[in-house]
């Protein structure tokens, strides 16, 4: 098999085949944002549990974030186009935007007590992502019950500690595996 020709931008290098990639994804992105919200206020959907909505909701916007965020960051770092690098990177990026970022953001959608916050379903809450995780939790542990008492900050259920400090801990976690350690120091680091 010959090498395949790669195309310059600047000081990188982006093969043909990566450029398709690129544009189909970006298509097919386009066309989840556009079409997919059409259908969520559809009795499928609402019967959903809430990390199938999430990820149906957001599956579009996920796809978004591996090609704006993950191609320039794996132009950066590796100075030719991995698609396996843009979508690690672009994986990372969502997990920081929404499971660290969009998880402090109110409307919450529990209450430090572990109450519900937010109990309609036309609004959507299953496809938020404290919502999702806090779900999650229910099912793994009764933790909407238990209630802690942390000194200084008070009373805390557990539900509410696990979804809105535990979790973005964990994503963080995430975020350095999926992006080897050294990936993750050069963003972090200054130079």
């Amino acid at each position: 098999m010959g090498k395949i020709k790669k195309n310059t931008l600047g000081k990188f290098e982006i093969s043909r085949d990566e450029w398709v990639i690129i544009g189909s994804v970006l298509v097919l992105a386009a066309l989840l944002i556009v079409f997919l919200p059409k259908t969520m206020s559809s009795q499928w959907f609402t019967n959903l549990i809430p990390p199938l909505q999430y990820l149906i909701y957001n599956m579009g916007f996920i796809l978004l974030t591996v090609i704006i965020f993950g191609v320039p960051i794996s132009l950066i770092f590796k100075r030719d186009m991995p698609i396996w690098t843009m979508v690690r990177s672009g994986l990372s990026s969502w997990l920081v935007f929404s499971f660290i970022l969009d998880l402090w953001q109110p409307p919450f959608a529990f209450g430090t007590s572990g109450e519900y916050l937010i109990t309609s379903q036309e609004s959507l809450i299953g496809t938020s992502v404290d919502y999702m995780v806090g779900w999650i939790y229910m099912r793994l542990f009764p933790t909407n019950s238990m209630i802690l008492n942390i000194p200084i900050i008070g009373k805390l259920s557990m539900l509410f500690v696990l979804t809105y400090f535990i979790t973005p801990i964990l994503a963080t976690f995430i975020i350095a595996l999926l992006l080897k350690p050294k990936v993750f120091a050069k963003l972090l680091s200054k130079k």
